[in-house]
Formats: structure tokens, C-alpha cells, sequence
């Protein structure tokens, strides 16, 4: 259903969002997140142990809470098929488990820095939502934009604390030692 734009103040055409591509956009990203929560607890289970246990267990804390705003908004936005997403995600998030990276629990090995990459990647994906809902939260008024840009924020911190662990533990990967 295209909707048609409105007039704004000063009798100027002020564009919509488009309600079904909006929450199927924030739908494709919820199934997303919910595969994703579950590839961060398998990174949280590989670097057990370790001094980056509790890095990762603190994300998959963040990304569960992330998950939560995100369920929040799209609630806002009247989405019944949140619940069906999230059937979705499950089976999805299952699948995932079926990935070579993430059967291999070496924390040496390159897998480990494929792992850290793609979870990386992840978060990335995660910022780049929240930068176009911010983008669209002015024509949207059940979208904040304080929040938005909080949580794009918290991911870009998020990308930046993965990253150092991936550059902490390169060298145990990739350098020769004597």
C-alpha cells in the first residue's frame, strides 16, 4: 500500500514512511538479531576462560538488551507479525548452528578471527539500521530519535571493543613466535 504525502507546515509536501517497507525492513533485521544473539553466546562459550570472557559476556548481555528496543519499536509501529519473525529468527538461529566457524572452538585458530570478523560484520549491519531509522524518524513520529541515535552510538562502541579483540589476539593467530 503506497501511501501518499501529506502537507507540512507552510503547506509544503512532506513525504511518509511507507508503513509495510518499514516493518518489513526492521522485520528482516529482527530475525537477524535473533540468529545473531546466538552466534555472540557461542563466541561468549569459545573465549570462556579466558580474559576476554567477560568482553563477550557483557555483548551478549548488550545484544539481547538491543534486541529488546528493537522489539519495543516495531511493537510501537503496530507489527503483528513480530511473533512469526521471531519463529523465523529461531529456525534461522538454529541453522546458524550449522556453520563451520562456529563449530570450531579454537581460539588460536584463524576460524576464531573469521568468527570475530563476522561478528564484526554483525554489528555493522546493526549501526547501519539504526542510522536509517534516524533517517526516517522525522516522518515517522513512532521512532525516536534520541534513542536511535543512543543505540547507534552503543554499536559503534560495540564495533570498536570487537575490533580490539580482534587486534589483541591477532598475533597469537597469524605471527610466528620463536
Amino acid at each position: 500500500m503506497s501511501e501518499q504525502p501529506r502537507t507540512g507546515p507552510g503547506g509544503t509536501a512532506r513525504a511518509e514512511v511507507q508503513s509495510d517497507k518499514l516493518e518489513a525492513y526492521m522485520l528482516g533485521h529482527y530475525m537477524g538479531a535473533l540468529s545473531g544473539v546466538r552466534l555472540f553466546d557461542e563466541a561468549a562459550t569459545t573465549w570462556a576462560g579466558t580474559p576476554y570472557e567477560e568482553r563477550f559476556a557483557a555483548f551478549v548481555g548488550e545484544i539481547q538488551e538491543d534486541i529488546g528496543r528493537l522489539e519495543a519499536m516495531i511493537d510501537r509501529l503496530g507489527s503483528g507479525r513480530r511473533q512469526v519473525a521471531k519463529g523465523l529468527g529461531t529456525v534461522t538461529g538454529i541453522a546458524s548452528r550449522l556453520n563451520p566457524l562456529s563449530r570450531i572452538r579454537e581460539r588460536a585458530g584463524i576460524a576464531a578471527h573469521g568468527e570475530l570478523e563476522m561478528l564484526q560484520s554483525l554489528v555493522v549491519a546493526k549501526r547501519s539500521m539504526w542510522v536509517t531509522l534516524l533517517e526516517l524518524a522525522p516522518a515517522e513520529p513512532r521512532l525516536d530519535a534520541d534513542e536511535l541515535r543512543q543505540l547507534e552510538s552503543k554499536a559503534a562502541d560495540q564495533y570498536d571493543r570487537l575490533r580490539a579483540v580482534a587486534e589483541e589476539t591477532a598475533g597469537d593467530r597469524f605471527l610466528a613466535r620463536d
